[in-house]
């Protein structure tokens, strides 16, 4: 090839990067070593200021040109030899138009699809995934709309492993492409097992609104349920719902809220939102709670569904799969008010714990679930009484924190030796029977050396509500409020009562929670040393600018020279106010410091007198820099224009500084402090 004819594949359409990688040819011929040598493609020749470069094998820049988006660079080859566009040019057998659909190359794939035959964008490559599989895990419609549009076959092709494109968008977590390939894609083709499969993962990812469509295009699906796949309720009890006690009315706010006119509307608005106010925050419907409104509607859908054709099933289900009680861990109350509604007698239901979704809850630390014992009159009384099969009441319950790695894991090998029982076939020979009875000891020898490990040594896990609290101090205040709420609801005979380690609620609180008491002490101790060297480096200031005013003292009489100006009104009282609340911080985190650090001292005393102090210390340095400003003014503002005025903006930036970095620690504080008495009030949802 002369240098005329590669002039179209000059040097200026590449990078650096893509000259260098000519170097590697002889690899790409290897590469491609299964093809004729008298059939390779041409081997064109680059020159860079009329210097002549390495040669580059035109899949070599028919990939990179993919990769890069430019279709200027692939469009006089794809045009003089189309049959290119088939060819795989990839180890893995992916053609160009593969690469161009997992690289997001927008503009170089709708030109590409427009020189290609229908046909040619369903090859596959080795694994047997199409272009549009590929399309489909980018997550990018306008590439798979631009596909369908050529072939409106694509969506209903099958990849690697048989899995269709929606199924692949839907387990990378596409949300926008899973709603445009369910639109496009034929529901004939899935069998019954992979729509419920479908529905499952859509349901894991909070696509809601496409597995809403789903279940009403086959309700068939319940029967799946009814099974005993449970997985789809199992992970609905795990999400966060938005339920209505009247379902007619969910079901219009939905309808509204979902309509096509309605997401336009909103789209619209938030187009504008961006684009004119961006600052501007509030939206007209939020997402999250369209998506838990969505995720309501489709459980009362399913569970009505799964009612109408087998309720007694369904009710053996729940209770064998323990779906209430994973609702309690999880603190899903809308899901509980669903099941509960027109079955009451399930919150008498125990898991292998002998636990009710009640102790759960208290266990969990699940404020809302556990205030729905309140709902229940006075079978309260008699379920608080329930016993656990390690003797602890609920009020034990409260004094323990987190659950132990150690007895999950035993109890999850129970589990195991449960099913195992269960599956043992009635007419097994007695060589099985000797295997399986083989098994079961050596479980059991595993599970005795688990039990016997130090308590002291093994690691728990928390509950997602004790970690959502910051700070070790505020989590001991809400673990001291949580156990003074439960104990509250008990008989006295349970405030008393022994568990099978010998060791009574408060007791077994005093000694789950000796190292977070140590721990808040230390982070008290702490807060209160860092804030009190600022507090009185504070009052030393402010204390020694009372006595040395601004403009000096009359030598006669000792009067201050500007004490007629407004300035200096504003000078003493802010300097005075710097001065007394400086002070007043120092005594509240010297009181800190010389605390007791009694377990209830956490409750109410230690986080008041934290917030106090950091109240003070901020009105301490706002006042401080106010008084400094009006100092500024008094002394420079004859001599001086705008220098003033610049010296007192900037004194705000401290302040402001200061409220940007300590108003969640404030903010945290007060909450725990004084908003944590309505952490127990009734919710909202009835579970009758």
């Amino acid at each position: 090839m002369d240098r005329n004819s590669s002039r179209y594949l000059s040097a200026s359409d590449y990078d650096d990067q893509l000259v260098a990688q000519g170097s590697d040819n002889e690899q790409s011929v290897s590469r491609h070593g299964s093809r004729d040598i008298e059939n390779q493609p041409p081997q064109p020749v680059l020159f860079l200021n009329g210097r002549k470069l390495k040669y580059l094998n035109v899949y070599q820049i028919l990939y990179q040109a993919a990769l890069k988006d430019n279709w200027k660079l692939a469009e006089p080859i794809l045009k003089k030899d189309p049959s290119f566009a088939r060819q795989k040019i990839s180890d893995r057998g992916e053609t160009v138009l593969h690469i161009a659909a997992a690289a997001r190359s927008t503009r170089f794939l709708r030109e590409l699809v427009k020189l290609m035959e229908v046909g040619d964008l369903e090859l596959p490559n080795n694994d047997g995934s199409t272009a549009f599989c590929f399309a489909a895990a980018s997550g990018l419609v306008e590439i798979a709309k631009a596909m369908t549009e050529r072939n409106k076959n694509l969506p209903n092709i099958r990849g690697e492993d048989g899995v269709l494109p929606i199924t692949m968008a839907a387990l990378v977590g596409n949300k926008d492409m899973v709603s445009y390939l369910f639109e496009v894609t034929s529901l004939d083709v899935l069998q019954q097992k992979e729509r419920f499969e479908l529905l499952e993962t859509t349901i894991q990812n909070e696509m809601y609104e496409v597995a809403l469509n789903i279940f009403k295009k086959d309700r068939k699906l319940a029967s799946s349920v009814l099974e005993g796949n449970v997985s789809v309720l199992y992970a609905l009890s795990q999400k966060s719902l938005a339920i209505s006690n009247q379902g007619g009315d969910l079901k219009r706010f939905i309808v509204g809220a979902c309509s096509p006119v309605w997401r336009k509307f909103v789209s619209v608005i938030s187009m504008a939102r961006r684009q004119f106010i961006p600052w501007f925050k509030v939206q007209i419907l939020p997402e999250k709670y369209v998506l838990k409104k969505q995720a309501g509607l489709l459980l009362e859908e399913l569970w009505t569904e799964c009612q109408r054709s087998a309720e007694d099933k369904l009710l053996e289900l729940v209770e064998k799969e323990r779906l209430l009680h994973s609702a309690a861990t999880a603190g899903n109350v809308e899901f509980l008010a669903v099941v509960i509604r027109n079955h009451p007698d399930l919150i008498w239901k125990v898991d292998d714990e002998n636990r009710t979704i009640f102790h759960v809850a208290v266990l969990n630390r699940e404020e809302k679930v556990f205030s729905l014992i309140r709902q229940i009159g006075a079978i309260k009384d008699l379920i608080i009484l329930i016993v656990d099969n390690d003797g602890n009441n609920i009020l034990h319950l409260a004094g323990k924190l987190g659950q132990p790695i150690r007895k999950q894991k035993i109890g999850q090998m129970e589990v195991l030796k449960n099913k195992l029982l269960q599956s043992v076939p009635p007419n097994a020979d007695n060589i099985f029977g000797e295997s399986l009875q083989q098994l079961f000891r050596e479980i059991e020898i595993i599970r005795h050396i688990m039990e016997t490990q130090s308590v002291k040594e093994e690691e728990k896990i928390m509950p997602p509500s004790f970690l959502r609290v910051s700070g070790a101090a505020l989590q001991m205040q809400r673990e001291i409020l949580w156990f003074k709420e439960v104990e509250k609801i008990v008989p006295p005979s349970l405030h008393k009562m022994i568990n099978k380690d010998g060791k009574t609620p408060r007791q077994l609180f005093t000694e789950e929670h000796k190292l977070l008491l140590k721990e808040g002490e230390r982070w008290m101790k702490d807060t209160a040393n860092s804030c009190m060297i600022v507090a009185t480096l504070i009052a030393t200031m402010v204390f020694a600018a009372g006595f040395t005013v601004p403009g000096g003292n009359n030598s006669d009489n000792g009067i201050p020279v500007l004490l007629k100006l407004n300035g200096f009104t504003v000078f003493v009282i802010s300097d005075a106010m710097a001065l007394f609340s400086s002070i007043v911080s120092i005594i509240m985190f010297l009181s800190i410091l010389t605390s007791r650090y009694a377990e209830d001292d956490f409750l109410v005393s230690l986080p008041a007198k934290l917030l106090f102090g950091l109240t003070t210390v901020f009105v301490s340095i706002v006042s401080m820099l106010l008084a400094f400003a009006a100092t500024f003014f008094l002394i420079y503002s004859n001599h001086t224009g705008w220098e003033p005025k610049l010296t007192a903006a900037c004194a705000a930036v401290p302040v402001a500084l200061f409220a940007c970095l300590q108003y969640k620690l404030w903010f945290d504080v007060v909450k725990s402090t004084y908003w944590s008495k309505f952490l127990f009030r009734q919710g909202k949802h009835s579970l009758y």
